[in-house]
């Protein structure tokens, strides 16, 4: 994922509200959100590794985004940070429990948020450019850089969100939630260059990479650990929304897409 929007504890019915984008190269190969194991787990699949960029199960949720910095050489033979969100949620530790067995730094750089309802440490971002954490209640934004570090996306998208969640009456819709969110992660408007963070990949890729919902076809500088694996373009390939309610109930709903087109149908599902 390259962008992770989200309400924690800013409704009275839905202790997390979170939207996200998964950033990607188009080849590679991708199961859309479905059942995994026995059903208690929700997630799409990256078929290449085996992990998730995101998913749920029943008053838990997970997401990973990378860290966008090319100077950074990568472990001696790393893990797929889309193995972090899988692992939790196919176990049972508590988030800030799940931190401390976590091999951070067999990963490239990470942000991993972490969530169980009524945990002890409820909402907690796992990384290895930073200790582990949990969150306040608040509106909190994580793309490829720190958690709430105001890049351009992650201030406007923290703005919007506000705004839905301050629509939303007793209970969640599709009027007052999904298409709402959707449109925001399909918000392609670059941000202003002045405004731009600096992460070593150039002005001109910073400016591509600014978006909410990324599009870039078919060049050679398209980023991070992917030399030689920029011929079919990169992009948003996901937007995934998952809401949790004060009793555990637990929703993911997801968009794919392939080359900035929506790819099949909006897929829903619930647990608990």
């Amino acid at each position: 994922m390259c962008l992770l929007l989200f309400a924690y504890r800013c409704h009275p019915q839905y202790p997390l509200l979170l939207m996200a984008n998964r950033d990607e190269f188009y080849h590679r190969p991708t199961a859309p959100a479905a059942p995994w194991e026995d059903g208690q787990l929700v997630a799409g699949r990256d078929l290449l590794a085996g992990g998730t960029w995101a998913g749920i199960a029943r008053g838990r949720a997970a997401a990973v985004t990378n860290m966008r910095e090319p100077q950074v050489p990568a472990p001696s033979e790393p893990l797929s940070r889309g193995d972090i969100p899988r692992d939790f949620l196919l176990g049972g530790a508590e988030p800030g429990d799940f931190t401390m067995g976590l091999a951070a730094q067999r990963y490239r750089g990470f942000n991993a948020l972490l969530f169980q309802l009524d945990a002890g440490s409820e909402l907690v971002c796992a990384g290895n450019r930073h200790s582990p954490f949990s969150f306040t209640s608040g509106i909190h934004g994580i793309s490829n850089g720190a958690p709430d570090a105001p890049w351009p996306k992650v201030e406007k998208g923290r703005a919007e969100v506000a705004r839905i969640v301050a629509g939303i009456g007793a209970e969640i819709d599709e009027d007052n939630f999904v298409q709402p969110a959707l449109a925001l992660l399909q918000d392609r408007s670059e941000a202003a260059p002045a405004d731009l963070p600096s992460t070593g990949v150039g002005p001109e890729l910073e400016l591509a990479l600014s978006p909410i919902f990324v599009q870039i076809d078919r060049r050679d500088d398209i980023p991070a650990a992917a030399a030689g694996d920029s011929a079919g373009g990169y992009g948003t390939r996901a937007s995934t929304l998952i809401a949790i309610d004060r009793r555990g109930r637990t929703q993911l709903w997801e968009q794919n897409y392939t080359a900035g087109r929506a790819d099949g149908p909006l897929r829903h599902f619930a647990l608990g």
